[in-house]
């Protein structure tokens, strides 16, 4: 008698293949969720850089902190699909975005600032000393976020504005 050539798979070499499958896509998914999140604040964190370039100007310009985001030339009533409108600017040149929403995460309804230091290292806060600021080094980012949700934010961003600001 002649043995049959095996040809094909056999239901328990399928049935691992799809486990390993499963599995694999088990793992992926929270990963690509986070990933999107951070993609969705990583474009806030881009529509407030731009103001910060504009709050700059103003501060190296004047010498003095912007009152408020209108006196800086920035336009608060930017709304994206991931912040509401409302970018604002403190009388210490803190630029802060409006409220964070639509990623799907702990981070809605939490905002991003930033605020400049004068120092590389982004520890210590811009000072005016008798009319005369210290020059802008960096920019330390910011936010209000909890630290379970601190992982949706970038890297840089990821703790509370200098001095508790």
């Amino acid at each position: 008698m002649k043995k049959s050539i095996y040809k094909g798979f056999t239901l328990i070499e399928l049935m691992i293949v799809v486990a390993i499958i499963g599995i694999l896509a088990a793992v992926a998914l929270p990963a690509y969720q986070d990933y999107t999140a951070r993609s969705k604040i990583s474009e806030v964190n881009l529509q407030i850089g731009a103001c910060k370039n504009v709050v700059s100007e103003f501060m190296q310009s004047n010498q003095k902190f912007p009152a408020n985001a209108g006196e800086a030339g920035c336009d608060a009533t930017i709304a994206t699909k991931y912040m509401t409108a409302g970018i604002t600017v403190t009388g210490a040149g803190i630029v802060t975005s409006g409220v964070i929403r639509g990623t799907g995460t702990g981070a809605d309804g939490k905002t991003l600032s930033l605020q400049p230091t004068s120092d590389t290292d982004r520890k210590t806060a811009i000072k005016i000393t008798a009319g005369v600021m210290d020059p802008i080094q960096g920019w330390s980012c910011g936010t209000t976020a909890t630290a379970e949700n601190l992982r949706f934010f970038p890297a840089s961003c990821r703790q509370a504005l200098l001095g508790g600001l």
